[in-house]
């Protein structure tokens, strides 16, 4: 049986972390909101999926995440029931194994957020090599393929495809 979810979203509030049971484990909750997909003239809509974290995760989580701030999270589906008034009630949430940052790094006056003196071999406050360094936002991942193919004449029965 396979029981894997992965979402991105943006948080909708600050994420509540606390230490709980007798050996003060962390555990951490957010709720993720996640764009379902447009058709036509239709109104964006969402969905708010609970998220609950563990331990480190749930530390780094409460450390790092913000409102607002895009996500990713991979984790199960697990259902949940409680009782309220007498009357049970039934839910779901994400357990997360993994989360992370899921937004392009912010640039602020030409530096990026932080500390630029903890990211050695920069280029405008972007490290060197990575996705975000080169002036359109990526790499040039095909050199020699941009917009000017040149005046080559491509033999079609030498393509590997």
């Amino acid at each position: 049986m396979l029981n894997q979810i992965i979402l991105m979203g943006r948080l909708t509030k600050d994420p509540e972390v606390r230490k709980i049971g007798e050996k003060q484990i962390s555990k951490g909750w957010f709720t993720l909101a996640v764009d379902r997909p447009k058709y036509g003239d239709a109104q964006p809509q969402a969905d708010f999926i609970p998220v609950v974290v563990w331990r480190s995760t749930a530390e780094f989580v409460g450390r790092n995440f913000h409102k607002g701030k895009q996500v990713y999270v991979v984790g199960r589906l697990q259902t949940r029931n409680w009782e309220q008034d007498g009357v049970t009630h039934y839910g779901f949430e994400v357990s997360a194994s993994e989360v992370g940052f899921a937004d392009a790094p912010q640039k602020q006056g030409g530096q990026a957020k932080g500390n630029a003196n903890t990211t050695p071999n920069t280029t405008d406050g972007v490290p060197a090599g990575d996705i975000f360094g080169d002036a359109n936002g990526f790499p040039d991942d095909f050199p020699g393929f941009g917009s000017d193919f040149g005046d080559e004449e491509v033999d079609e029965d030498t393509l590997p495809f």
